[in-house]
């Protein structure tokens, strides 16, 4: 954190009082709102989830301790407590959507995710064996391919205890719409990925839950589950959002994007997925990045204007 300190003397800082229960007050109505379109979709398609009470205990415990920081007053605190919880919560909605998406898509389209890669000119099996080849390289890249969670806890640690309250609301809209269009290309794009394509299925834990819902199974432990992405590539999509969210950090960006970078090359080998589905995450994290940046401008600005028209037609 020392670091951190010298490297962000330009970043904002929340310094007032917050007032209010939750200090992410729309951001649980947005969540709340996905896990209602869950049960909505859960009773549609008969799916079944089976949820035990250790599910909940520890965004329960978070949240619960970020009460009692805003009690005691450490706002900073309380902050970084609400937000883990609040993205514990978030994530398992939106894995609970992407079994529900995939169980309500159609026809799987491998086939043309393949093609569309070879029409570009790469070739997914070439480039396992060489990721193969180098067990150093895959051991390194596989690391960066499972670092999204320690980035999340940094970020969190890092602008939480800074009071940068606007920076984590900006990262949870980005990932929680990212997440909502990702779902929605697994219902359109539905496709299991390479690893069952060139029969490697022991690459790819996530395909026995992938398989099962495509063989008409709807009962799933909440505990058990992976989330059944392939295309577009969350993966992508959160590679570029760290890159972004760790912006004007100085020395800390410049090594989150060189991890980021690692993990985007580790994709298609570690995670099991065509280049069609990075190039798609890309799209996605891109337009998402877009709507989180201008959405409040256009709104600010929206609103200015409204109070401007009454005090030039009474000029």
């Amino acid at each position: 954190m020392a670091m951190a300190r010298l490297c962000l003397p330009s970043l904002p800082r929340v310094r007032r009082r917050e007032d209010s229960l939750l200090a992410f007050g729309a951001e649980w109505l947005a969540v709340g709102g996905v896990m209602l379109l869950d049960l909505v979709l859960a009773l549609r398609l008969d799916f079944h989830l089976r949820v035990g009470w250790q599910d909940g205990v520890v965004a329960c415990t978070l949240l619960g301790l970020a009460l009692l920081l805003r009690l005691s007053g450490y706002q900073r605190g309380r902050l970084v407590a609400e937000y883990v919880a609040l993205s514990a919560m978030a994530v398992t909605a939106l894995c609970v959507l992407t079994y529900l998406s995939l169980a309500a898509a159609g026809p799987l389209v491998d086939a043309q995710l393949l093609a569309f890669d070879r029409m570009l000119g790469f070739d997914w099996r070439a480039g396992f064996r060489l990721f193969e080849a180098h067990p150093h390289v895959a051991a390194a890249l596989r690391l960066a391919y499972r670092s999204p969670a320690v980035q999340d806890l940094y970020f969190v640690l890092l602008f939480g205890l800074m009071g940068d309250k606007a920076r984590l609301r900006q990262l949870f809209w980005l990932f929680l719409t990212a997440l909502l269009v990702t779902c929605a290309g697994v219902w359109l794009f539905p496709a299991y990925g390479p690893f069952k394509l060139f029969g490697l299925e022991a690459h790819g834990p996530f395909l026995a839950d992938m398989e099962r819902l495509r063989g008409g199974a709807r009962s799933f432990a909440l505990a058990d589950m992976t989330g059944v992405v392939c295309f577009p590539s969350f993966h992508t999509s959160m590679a570029i959002a760290y890159i972004w969210a760790f912006r004007g950090t100085g020395p800390i960006g410049k090594i989150v994007a060189g991890l980021n970078l690692a993990m985007l090359a580790a994709i298609p080998f570690v995670g099991g997925h065509y280049l069609a589905d990075m190039i798609a995450g890309a799209g996605v994290a891109l337009a998402c990045i877009a709507a989180v940046t201008w959405t409040p401008r256009l709104w600010r600005s929206r609103t200015l204007l409204a109070q401007a028209l009454p005090q030039a037609e009474t000029a």
